[in-house]
């Protein structure tokens, strides 16, 4: 970020412009996915279920830390679908999970993620509890919500062209990119940035850990993309 951003306004047109850039830079970078070897694309599948784990314990930590209110009553409710709202088998890493099965990942393979990327996770929720509670709105409201999406969408746009993919459509379960690439997401970082709003509204001495956690998150997610590309595809995106 080149300014701090020193009023609402000023903090939108940040946000805008990164989820643009964001759109742009994803969009670049998944335009190889239809390329992979399959064995390359479940590696590069397997890889995101580890961001899904760690987004829920942060999220829980994000709003056992927020004050009553607007945005902790919506954190909340989000924080309660991910985790099937009562029912484990409806948990987002748990529907992932099936989604990586149906497409021929062995069970054996889903518990080991890049190191670089666990040291990423980690730095997350260590900057979560270090950091004001604003400061973590924008690391894990914002950048969960808004970024993710984002991120998600162009990646199925891409994977869902991929010729293994195309050729066993029906039988792969894809639920989770029903819920994370549908409307529901869409409305969910709608409900989130207008809330968000709303918490600066009613405290606008918050802006600068908010820009500065959601500066934070947009480093962070680009880097662990980027690495899981130069794990799964090198050559691929060297040649592109």
């Amino acid at each position: 970020m080149q300014e701090q951003p020193t009023t609402r306004e000023q903090f939108w047109r940040f946000a805008d412009a990164a989820k643009e850039a964001t759109e742009a830079l994803a969009a670049q970078r998944m335009r190889i996915l239809p390329s992979l070897d399959i064995a390359d694309l479940r590696g590069f599948c397997v890889q995101y279920r580890f961001f899904t784990i760690d987004y829920i314990t942060d999220l829980a930590l994000l709003v056992s830390r927020l004050p009553f209110g607007g945005l902790r009553s919506l954190l909340g409710q989000i924080l309660a679908e991910e985790l099937g709202e009562g029912d484990p088998a409806r948990a987002h890493p748990t529907v992932y999970d099936r989604f990586l099965a149906s497409i021929g990942v062995d069970e054996r393979d889903i518990e080991h993620p890049l190191p670089a990327n666990a040291r990423i996770l980690q730095g997350l929720t260590r900057d979560m509890t270090r950091n004001p509670v604003a400061y973590g709105v924008g690391l894990r409201g914002m950048g969960g919500e808004c970024l993710c999406q984002t991120y998600l969408s162009v990646m199925f746009d891409h994977m869902r062209t991929h010729p293994y993919l195309r050729a066993n459509e029906d039988r792969i379960d894809w639920e989770f990119w029903t819920i994370h690439t549908g409307e529901e997401d869409i409305v969910h970082g709608e409900l989130t940035r207008a809330a968000i709003d709303e918490y600066l509204r009613q405290d606008p001495s918050v802006l600068p850990e908010l820009a500065r956690g959601y500066e934070r998150s947009i480093s962070a997610w680009n880097l662990f993309w980027q690495n899981i590309l130069d794990a799964h595809a090198p050559r691929l995106e060297v040649a592109s």
